[in-house]
């Protein structure tokens, strides 16, 4: 298998925090509770708003237009 030529930030700190630890557990991450939160916490940051959560808010705000007869039909 060919390895990458660009080495992650990330790695390059945790080697820099502690290189036997990283060394030890093969470049990967050593605390598992810690990689599972960062994990979280990127998908969070990373997700879109919710395509279902959009429409109905348009919905009630055009409900709520048409209801205090700002806009007709």
């Amino acid at each position: 298998m060919r390895r990458s030529k660009n080495v992650a930030v990330s790695k390059i700190a945790a080697y820099a925090e502690d290189p036997h630890k990283f060394v030890g557990a093969g470049g990967g991450a050593y605390n598992n509770r810690l990689a599972k939160m960062g994990t979280a916490a990127h998908s969070r940051i990373g997700a879109g708003p919710s395509k279902g959560i959009f429409i109905a808010l348009v919905l009630v705000a055009i409900a709520a237009l048409l209801y205090l007869k700002v806009i007709k039909l």
